[in-house]
């Protein structure tokens, strides 16, 4: 019967459940953590900035390809089959059970936050979506690049809520490596 649970998780995962958490993560890393924050964060890791191409990719292509494939998956969604083979309700009520039970968590999790925390609704959303005092590496020597890197960019320190755990503008060039 492998062949057959096979195809089920192929028909419900692979394409209405992968689609949407693909384009979810896709929207937020290029929309609300912000493409230019990812680059920020990569050139710290592999010592340059990716090619502005990726850039594009991350806000646009990608997005636009995960929703067109998406939206004719859905449209042309019919209940699962295998050769001539028709599959049970219940199989199909099992199929749409595993293809859910990946999606589900994500917006779970996200009203879990929301009710969690203090403050109107539009608060609640806004200290969500930023990230927390102790984001960054780790490792201090790292944390301490990551912070300048923040410090030395184009973009506005207001909207970086991230705090260093050492003043970093008054220490010599070996202490901060």
């Amino acid at each position: 019967g492998g062949i057959y649970v096979l195809q089920i998780m192929d028909w419900y995962c692979a394409t209405f459940s992968l689609m949407l958490l693909s384009l979810t993560e896709c929207v937020v890393i290029a929309w609300i953590y912000g493409a230019d924050r990812f680059y920020k964060d990569i050139e710290l890791m592999i010592g340059y900035q990716p090619g502005v191409w990726w850039k594009i990719c991350w806000k646009y292509i990608t997005p636009a390809t995960i929703t067109f494939v998406w939206l004719f998956s859905v449209t042309q969604l019919s209940p699962v089959t295998y050769g001539d083979y028709e599959y049970p309700d219940g199989a199909i009520v099992f199929g749409w059970m595993l293809g859910l039970a990946s999606i589900v968590p994500v917006p779970v999790c996200a009203i879990i936050a929301i009710l969690g925390e203090k403050g109107s609704f539009v608060q609640r959303i806004k200290k969500l979506v930023h990230h927390t005092d102790d984001w960054g590496p780790a490792v201090e020597k790292h944390r301490i690049r990551y912070l300048q890197s923040l410090q030395n960019s184009q973009e506005s320190l207001d909207s970086v809520v991230c705090t260093p755990l050492v003043d970093v503008k008054n220490m010599s060039a070996s202490q901060q490596l």
